[in-house]
């Protein structure tokens, strides 16, 4: 569906000729396309400004969607292997503290076991369900984290994720001190 809609534009004056780009494109609600000719204009009016007149044709129909074909499976990347209702359950193995006393907050590096069984790249997440429930008495909802490692791990045997995190601790309006549920149990 289209229809044809008249617009007019008033530009500042000057004293010079002024072009304006053959076409503009605005998306908006509906989409917009303008097309024109280049036009020139010089300011004849005593107000200051010029005005002009454009005519557009507005558009409701939506562009053809184009299929997305994910290159990962070509690539070997592995994703979603497990869910939240069935997850991988690893072991820690090192969890170092990596800032100084004196520094802002602390950072841990943590090295989990996979034992392999959870391939990755470089570049991917790791989803992580802390234990407990919520305030509304649900278990944790599962947080994504970097994965800080190569894909072959620290060890470089492909057993083996790890992690940089930052402990959030703050202080709340109240003057409470707040402990970031994932960050600590991690």
């Amino acid at each position: 569906m289209a229809a044809a809609v008249t617009a007019a534009v008033s530009f500042p004056s000057s004293n010079k000729s002024t072009s304006l780009s053959s076409r503009t494109t605005l998306i908006a609600p509906e989409r917009i396309t303008l097309k024109k000719v280049p036009v020139y204009y010089r300011d004849a009016s005593s107000s200051g400004r010029s005005v002009i007149s454009i005519r557009a044709q507005v558009t409701t129909e939506a562009p053809a969607k184009v299929e997305k074909i994910s290159k990962k499976n070509d690539e070997g990347v592995v994703v979603n292997k497990f869910k939240p209702k069935t997850p991988y359950t690893g072991r820690c193995l090192l969890n170092t503290k990596i800032t100084g006393d004196d520094a802002p907050g602390e950072t841990w590096h943590m090295v989990f076991s996979t034992e392999g069984e959870m391939p990755y790249r470089e570049g991917q997440s790791i989803g992580v369900i802390p234990d407990g429930i919520d305030k509304n008495g649900k278990p944790h909802k599962l947080r994504l984290y970097s994965i800080a490692s190569s894909a072959i791990g620290d060890f470089g045997d492909s057993k083996t994720v790890s992690l940089c995190v930052k402990r959030l601790v703050y202080t709340n309006e109240q003057g409470e001190t707040v402990k970031g549920v994932c960050s600590n149990f991690l």
